[in-house]
């Protein structure tokens, strides 16, 4: 089993890519003691292109060619199975910017279930600086607990 550990150098020493985007370490470990870096540019959302590193929306990131879905929570959907209309759109907008704003601004830790998800994603846990990014979002309103978690941004949660 082995985990990905991303983090955002100090301060102080911070890298900046040709094109002036902070560089990011990433840090893959495992249980034989293997240990892979290399640098990558900061997180962005994805476009219309091609997705290798990217935030799909604040609960789905793309990273190296790999689509992961993050467990224990849930966020609004940016485009489909909308429920909650422009609300619902406006606060898919602020998860996913939260998570890039977290993912780029501190130190960020990743460690896979080991399961996919119902859609075929490799589900994983995110930290930053140590804290559940779930519980983050969620304390912030951005987000729902999953699977126990009404969508209040569909006004569904029986009240």
């Amino acid at each position: 089993m082995k985990f990905w550990k991303i983090a955002t150098q100090g301060r102080r020493n911070l890298k900046k890519s040709n094109a002036g985007q902070p560089m990011l370490r990433i840090v893959c470990f495992s249980l034989a003691g293997a240990l892979f870096a290399s640098p990558v540019a900061a997180i962005e959302k994805c476009g219309n292109g091609q997705r290798i590193t990217c935030v799909v929306d604040g609960d789905t990131f793309w990273l190296d060619g790999t689509k992961y879905r993050i467990a224990g929570y849930d966020t609004p959907e940016p485009q489909t199975g909308i429920c909650g209309g422009q609300f619902e759109r406006d606060l898919a907008a602020r998860a996913s910017n939260r998570f890039i704003d977290l993912w780029n601004t501190t130190e960020i830790t990743i460690h896979p279930k080991g399961i996919k998800g119902a859609r075929g994603r490799d589900l994983v846990d995110v930290f930053s600086n140590g804290i559940n990014i779930g519980n983050i979002l969620v304390s912030e309103g951005l987000a729902r607990e999953w699977p126990d978690g009404c969508e209040f941004w569909c006004n569904d949660c029986g009240n």
